[in-house]
């Protein structure tokens, strides 16, 4: 009888289990870099609007604390023009062209026990040179996000979009634990 106790409450341990790793598995963070090799530290300027989403926001205050921690400094004048994208979107939608069958982001499938709908949150940073236009620098970074707000993804999603300033990898995948 007390076998059958213990093989209940290893089998009642391991429904849980595997019912919380369904949300704290790991998040697949997709990167896409471009831009110049030789990158001289200069002055940069951009901001959000002031009636800027909050997201928006802090998506560039942390850019910008992030490019000055490198040693870049911010300029209302700045030889650099930093620009900021953000998206949140219900993941089970598909981006697409109207050129074609393209897909710029495919919808994301269900995870079994997943209990809630995914978001995909996106972040572009561009650093353009003011003086003649050519862009220097860009980096697209996208997660997918059960129960993560975006201002918890943010500061990772920047610090990631930003490390391949100088040195551009193309497109890769970083893998971590973090709450879906």
């Amino acid at each position: 009888m007390s076998i059958g106790i213990a093989m209940r409450y290893t089998l009642c341990a391991l429904s849980v289990a595997l019912l919380v790793s369904a949300c704290s598995s790991g998040v697949e963070t997709r990167i896409d870099s471009a831009g110049l090799s030789a990158l001289n530290v200069q002055s940069f300027s951009g901001a959000a609007a002031e009636d800027a989403p909050a997201d928006l926001k802090q998506a560039y205050t942390l850019a910008r604390d992030a490019l000055v921690s490198r040693g870049f400094t911010p300029a209302q004048d700045g030889g650099l023009l930093l620009q900021v994208t953000l998206d949140s979107r219900d993941a089970s939608l598909a981006l697409g062209t109207s050129a074609g069958q393209a897909n710029l982001s495919a919808a994301k499938r269900h995870k079994p026990l997943q209990s809630c709908a995914d978001k995909e949150f996106r972040l572009g940073l561009t650093m353009t040179r003011i003086g003649d236009g050519i862009e220097i620098y860009r980096s697209r970074v996208a997660e997918y996000h059960c129960k993560m707000p975006l201002t918890d993804a943010l500061p990772f999603m920047v610090n990631t979009a930003l490390t391949d300033l100088g040195k551009p990898r193309g497109s890769y995948l970083v893998r971590r634990n973090a709450v879906e």
